[in-house]
């Protein structure tokens, strides 16, 4: 497994020299975005994604992917490579691994507990207000549940609170999926990998 992470805040979208290094289908995702930094997080993404596979086929020029009915990407032509893409505030990040795999960045601000206490389990509520830093809390909380269901390939098809994270490992349809953190050079993120074990 592997994570590659990319500051974007250099990436300005509308030089299209970066369109050489996009899938046709990401050029018109740019397109379609209306805010700088979404599209910049955009181009990043799909950047680090052929730079992730060719690091693992030599290929970095013929990347192909696509989405699934619940919005997976996966790689066309590449069976056993498992990629996942996550971005918020100034990064973008993509996962490759060769077995399935979800990540998910989020930028930390202030949590809103309300949205804990909706969207989150009655224990995951309890943790975040018991914690001395419930923004840090919250936000691992929410990548890790993020990353889950991406991992699973579900999306937001599962409830967020009809599980747990609170664990290193969560288990699903006699599946183990587990987590690992990482920190990127900049303060203020969490980045979690949820994979199948």
């Amino acid at each position: 497994m592997k994570v590659y992470a990319m500051n974007v805040s250099g990436i300005n979208p509308d030089d299209k020299k970066w369109y050489k290094y996009l899938s046709d289908k990401r050029i018109e995702k740019v397109e379609r975005l209306k805010k700088t930094k979404q599209k910049a997080q955009s181009i990043g993404a799909e950047l680090l994604l052929r730079y992730a596979v060719g690091q693992i086929t030599g290929n970095i020029s013929n990347v192909k992917w696509d989405t699934d009915e619940n919005g997976k990407l996966y790689l066309t032509e590449y069976d056993g490579i498992y990629v996942n893409l996550s971005h918020s505030g100034d990064y973008a990040v993509c996962a490759v691994s060769d077995v399935p795999i979800g990540v998910d960045i989020q930028h930390c601000r202030e949590c809103d507990m309300k949205m804990a206490n909706r969207f989150f389990t009655a224990g995951e509520a309890e943790f975040i207000n018991k914690s001395t830093d419930k923004n840090s809390a919250f936000f691992e909380i929410w990548t890790k549940k993020e990353s889950f269901v991406k991992a699973i390939g579900k999306g937001l098809a599962i409830p967020l609170n009809s599980f747990s994270v609170l664990a290193d490992k969560i288990e699903y349809g006699g599946d183990v999926y587990r987590f690992k953190e990482y920190a990127i050079s900049q303060s203020g993120y969490k980045l979690f990998v949820c994979y199948l074990s």
